[in-house]
């Protein structure tokens, strides 16, 4: 049988499967191979799905009943960030909307939170040091500890996320993954037999891959999105109080959005202005507490402003990062248009983004990550503000907040976060060309 016809068959199948009995779902749904990390979240390719961060690339892996545990080894890695979550599946319905369709493990670990194997260190912690070895585990009988998730759940999603690789002067082929190779994966089953999983290549098969998108994304479900015209040129950014699960929100980082409307404009654009925070060096090969050349603090581990389509899959189309962002006194200007290629009408310490797509309704996310303790303006602040002025808003995929929310909410934000808050309009492409961001924001 040609293998054209294998893979159609099995596709069939996993779609009649779907069909006959929806609730059961299993890792070889999206992973028929049996490899480990199938699928990789990234902005290129098929696994543009859920709106990656340009800079990061996140792994994951399924995991259910046939195992009581995975034991994942690794070296920590030449990178800015990296962790270990567990998204637990739940009441999954393929009819209905799925926004509620994962938690998160109770436990999770981030870089300075894994313990090195003994006889090693990790260079997340100071003083540092060379880069040892870690093991984490995934555990159905197990608490959560130490090294240890424990989950629960018929199918859960075990995510590596990797922010922000070093610069790889060594030319390793591993550049995106911090110099090293993807951690080994060994499952055990209920009879104690273990066995490690070959890494998977190519990952994202279009079986895994296609199935994958259609389980965050049913077609039986309309996710077509209204997101209605802005009342003004005004366009705030507010955080959501639980980021839809559905987008698995990552536990070490808070989020704003911003809605620019329906349509894209005809001859005008988005600028956006804010104040930079500090953010570490380690593209040069600093630790992470170490700052970045041009800040004198770290003020947070990461930082990005990024737009995605609001439409299945919610792919991203561009970022604007830390790392690559161009600054003028400490001040970042991004400034979106419709134009296919940066305008040669854009001074060199203007960031662009693409609008892309008109077709599609767009939103505009700022993620901050792991903020310093004694940094007062990041968007954890906004999240956590006393309930006497509570500035965040209520979100569940695909419905979009009414504009008043976002009206309400995003003064209370800048309120908060002073001149690091991100500060949008809508503004004619004239006024920007001859006035800068400061003729578009003045007054507003």
């Amino acid at each position: 049988m040609k293998v054209s016809t294998w893979i159609g068959i099995f596709g069939c199948l996993m779609t009649l499967a779907f069909l006959i009995n929806p609730d059961v779902v299993r890792a070889q749904n999206f992973n028929y191979r049996g490899c480990a990390w199938p699928i990789e979240l990234s902005p290129e390719g098929s696994g543009n799905v859920q709106g990656p961060d340009g800079a990061a690339r996140y792994w994951a892996m399924p995991f259910d009943t046939q195992y009581e545990t995975m034991t994942i080894k690794g070296t920590y890695p030449n990178i800015r960030f990296f962790s270990f979550a567990a998204y637990e599946t739940i009441d999954y319905d393929p009819l209905n909307n799925t926004n509620k369709g994962f938690h998160l493990a109770e436990h999770h670990l981030y870089d300075a939170q894994i313990t090195p194997d003994p006889g090693s260190t990790n260079p997340f912690v100071p003083p540092g040091g060379r880069n040892g070895n870690y093991t984490v585990t995934i555990s159905r009988n197990s608490t959560s500890s130490g090294n240890t998730i424990g989950v629960s759940s018929d199918l859960t999603w075990v995510v590596l996320r990797m922010y922000v690789a070093d610069a790889d002067p060594s030319q390793s082929g591993q550049s995106l993954m911090g110099g090293v190779p993807l951690p080994t994966i060994t499952v055990t089953d209920q009879a104690g037999a273990s066995k490690q999983l070959e890494a998977c290549f190519p990952i994202n098969k279009w079986l895994d891959a296609s199935a994958f998108a259609q389980f965050l994304f049913p077609p039986a479900v309309d996710l077509s999105i209204d997101e209605g015209m802005p009342s003004s040129d005004r366009l705030w950014f507010a955080s959501p109080l639980d980021p839809p699960s559905i987008l698995w929100p990552n536990p070490d980082g808070k989020y704003m959005m911003m809605w620019p409307g329906n349509k894209y404009q005809p001859g005008r654009i988005i600028v956006i202005h804010g104040k930079a925070p500090g953010f570490p060096g380690t593209f040069e090969g600093s630790p992470i507490w170490r700052p970045a050349r041009g800040f004198r603090t770290v003020d947070m581990r990461y930082w990005a402003v990024c737009e995605q389509d609001f439409a299945p899959p919610l792919s991203l189309v561009g970022c604007v990062t830390d790392l690559t962002t161009r600054l003028e006194g400490g001040y970042y200007t991004i400034v979106i248009t419709d134009d296919r290629q940066r305008p040669d009408w854009l001074r060199p310490n203007v960031n662009w983004l693409p609008y892309g797509d008109e077709q599609y309704p767009k939103f505009v996310v700022i993620r901050n990550m792991l903020p310093a303790p004694d940094f007062p303006y990041a968007i954890q602040n906004v999240w956590a503000a006393p309930p006497d002025h509570y500035c965040t808003f209520d979100l569940s995929f695909p419905n979009v907040p009414d504009r008043t929310a976002l009206d309400e909410k995003g003064p209370c934000a800048k309120e908060v976060m002073g001149d690091y808050y991100p500060d949008a309009v809508w503004c004619d492409k004239s006024t920007f060309v001859h006035g800068g961001w400061q003729a578009c924001l003045k007054g507003r």
